[in-house]
């Protein structure tokens, strides 16, 4: 399916309403396939703001004590708020979606340096953000096959 990045927003996209129950099941999905690729992780790192609960869940699902966030807001990385990182840990950072890649592709670059793998509970594909993250191991719960505009039960303020 082919779109182009500015067609898929909040206001002129339909959509398509994400249920606890689903983020339940994403979150087992992805975790199996952590746990069965042997991958052992010291941090979970959580992508502000929608990465904080999955982040939250992924780390109990994996009894992973230490979480952090990676600081963004409105589409803005704030590097001067990032945690410190070392060198000697293995990282595990969580989203709720790979949508266009501008977030990961920001956040991508400012840990660069370190050992980190990358979870996404949803992912959408298109010509411009296919193999963004084939250099990574990449943990995807879901691959989407529309161009809806997700909303996650977290960001609704009543029931659809």
């Amino acid at each position: 399916m082919k779109f182009k990045k500015e067609e898929i927003n909040e206001k002129s996209s339909p959509k398509e309403y994400s249920s606890w129950g689903e983020i339940g099941l994403l979150i087992q999905i992805v975790a199996a396939k952590i746990k069965t690729s042997n991958k052992k992780y010291d941090i979970i790192l959580g992508i502000t703001n929608g990465g904080i609960i999955p982040a939250r869940l992924m780390a109990q699902e994996l009894d992973i004590d230490h979480i952090q966030f990676i600081p963004v807001r409105n589409k803005k990385l704030h590097i001067e708020e990032m945690p410190q990182l070392t060198t000697d840990k293995k990282y595990l950072v969580v989203d709720e979606i790979y949508d266009t890649g501008q977030t990961f592709s920001k956040v991508k670059h400012a840990i660069k340096d370190f050992d980190c793998d990358y979870a996404f509970l949803m992912r959408r594909f298109n010509e411009t953000n296919r193999n963004e993250t084939d250099d990574e191991i990449t943990f995807i719960g879901k691959i989407l096959n529309h161009d809806k505009w997700v909303v996650f039960p977290w960001e609704l303020k009543s029931l659809p």
